[in-house]
């Protein structure tokens, strides 16, 4: 029984270990073969537990390599213990300070796809099996209504602002799924709409742009900066047909506007795959009420600390998707940050800085289990988040 413990604790602890260290490749930035040879490599890892634990049972039982048997079962006791460690660190992360104070509701309002039919908005093939397995929620698009406080907030209207991310326009998932997901974003008359990066990874569904994207509307306006994943395309020709439709690409720059009387300045982050960041010290001096708001678009959660750093108000980021896989207890284990699944999804505060990672709208992979894709309704008002 208490081998059977053991081995159980060793390969959950296995799969997170390696999972951790293809998070962090992600996360880098480097070029995308080492990235995949990496990911390679580590999956062969994962899946060499079972035959090394075979291994090791079948040298102790000949007597031969005591040494290397003794080796596996070590690297087994250290799976088990890291899996203890990775839940002890879960529960670290829910209780975090980081957590507490700045969200202060969030409504859920599920939007219906049903006169598609799910398995028309899937591409045949494999994308049209995974929707067929029991519990896929890649489709189940949901808006989250989330008020966040922020600090430096004026007193007055609130701003209703739009937050969409990691649509991975590719094919798998059928251009009508991304038509309703605009037409469910403009029924919620926003002020701003704010896009964090990976919005369009196969050339084909440039053609989607007008009826999508093109489609979305906003008082203020419609502003983006890019991904990793739009680097598959030829990013010069999105920039072009987006700015075409009339949204503004932020990447590595800011702009000043003023939205429901309330002075923000908007900034686009896009490290570590392009770069530079924008240039703060040149951003617009605060009053002495605080003001203007410094609202940060970033595809990568990790560039949080360079958001604190130059005193951003509020951070918006994708990237990690959520996990798209939420296990019991262990919650997310794929996010591909240098935090790890610190920032997979949801609202974090340091100081006077707020962070929002969206679950993503879309899916790279089109499957999603305890993890539903979402238009995020941020309504900023005035509190503290400390």
């Amino acid at each position: 029984m208490i081998y059977l413990l053991l081995l159980a604790l060793a390969a959950v602890g296995h799969v997170v270990f390696w999972t951790a260290i293809v998070n962090r490749l992600h996360g880098l930035g480097i070029e995308r073969r080492w990235v995949d040879a990496g990911t390679i490599a580590s999956a062969a890892a994962m899946a060499g537990l079972p035959l090394a634990v075979a291994l090791g049972f079948w040298l102790q039982a000949q007597h031969r390599l005591q040494l290397a048997a003794a080796a596996l079962w070590v690297y087994v006791g250290c799976c088990a213990a890291f899996c203890v460690f990775a839940l002890l660190h879960r529960l670290w992360l829910m209780l975090h300070p980081e957590r507490r104070g700045t969200l202060v509701s969030n409504h859920t309002t599920p939007v219906d796809m049903r006169k598609h039919g799910r398995r028309r908005l899937m591409a045949p093939g494999i994308p049209a099996l995974l929707a067929r397995i029991p519990g896929n929620q890649a489709l189940d698009l949901q808006v989250h209504e989330k008020r966040l406080a922020l600090p430096r907030m004026p007193a007055g209207p609130e701003l209703r602002v739009i937050h969409i991310t990691d649509l991975h326009m590719s094919g798998r998932i059928a251009k009508e799924y991304f038509v309703e997901m605009v037409a469910a974003v403009n029924a919620l008359r926003p002020d701003l709409i704010l896009l964090t990066g990976d919005l369009v990874e196969r050339a084909k569904c440039m053609d989607w742009l007008p009826d999508t994207l093109g489609s979305l509307r906003a008082a203020a306006g419609v502003f983006f900066v890019l991904g990793n994943h739009d680097l598959r395309v030829d990013c010069d020709q999105l920039l072009n047909h987006l700015a075409e439709l009339g949204l503004i690409h932020l990447g590595g720059t800011w702009r000043e506007l003023t939205v429901r009387g309330t002075p923000l300045v908007l900034a686009g982050n896009e490290l570590p795959w392009f770069g530079p960041p924008p240039n703060a010290a040149n951003l617009p001096a605060r009053d002495a009420s605080g003001l203007p708001l410094r609202v940060l678009l970033a595809h990568a959660p990790d560039q949080f600390t360079w958001a604190c750093r130059h005193d951003f108000d509020l951070m918006l980021a994708g990237h990690n998707h959520g996990g798209q896989v939420r296990l019991p207890l262990l919650g997310p284990i794929l996010s591909p940050s240098l935090s790890g699944t610190r920032y997979a999804s949801g609202a974090f505060c340091r100081g006077n800085s707020v962070l929002h990672v969206g679950r993503g709208t879309g899916s790279l992979t089109p499957f999603r289990w305890n993890c539903p894709p979402e238009i995020a309704l941020l309504v900023l008002g005035r509190g503290s988040s400390k």
